[in-house]
């Protein structure tokens, strides 16, 4: 159970009730995980939701790339919830097992396509170093270019807040999740 409690759709004044509906169109009508914790300040849980919007839109990395950013950051950040979600969705998007077993184990990145590695180094150098070392910021600017490497510690970035929201106000995984 999360430190909060859960906010009623019914009991927000009508125009909260409106960035509720907006952001459950394309994620839960419950509004679970980090939104549940978001949705008591809705102006903020709105502009959350509009830089997910941009990934799943707009971005140029691909949805698998996408997922093993996030699966590497909210290993990192401890995020049990977000796991769990991002598990799912790495299976529903093809990100081959193997990746995501390596990820899960958190250890060495042995298994990993070259690719993989590069996308899950970045998000590890920055969580755990705050920065990204000068050899792995040159390999990732040649084989992601500019916007993919800005998308990609963007990503980081957003998932490691969304690690912080799930952990500081332990919102559990999903009943019967596996985790790590």
């Amino acid at each position: 159970m999360s430190r909060l409690p859960t906010v009623n759709r019914d009991a927000l004044p009508a125009e909260d009730q409106a960035i509720w509906d907006h952001i459950a169109a394309a994620r839960s009508p419950q509004l679970g995980g980090p939104y549940g914790v978001l949705i008591h300040v809705p102006p903020l849980a709105q502009r959350v939701a509009n830089l997910e919007d941009y990934f799943r839109l707009e971005a140029e990395l691909s949805a698998i790339d996408r997922e093993i950013v996030i699966l590497a950051a909210v290993r990192e950040a401890g995020a049990h919830y977000a796991w769990a979600r991002h598990e799912a969705r790495g299976n529903q998007v093809g990100v081959r097992p193997e990746a995501i077993e390596v990820l899960r184990a958190h250890g060495g990145l042995d298994g990993l396509t070259e690719r993989e590695r590069l996308l899950a180094e970045i998000p590890r150098a920055l969580l755990r170093t705050r920065t990204i070392p000068n050899d792995l910021f040159q390999r990732a600017l040649a084989e992601l270019g500019r916007r993919q490497l800005i998308e990609v510690v963007t990503l980081t970035g957003h998932y490691a807040l969304v690690g912080l929201l799930l952990t500081g106000f332990d919102v559990p995984p999903p009943e019967g999740a596996q985790t790590f």
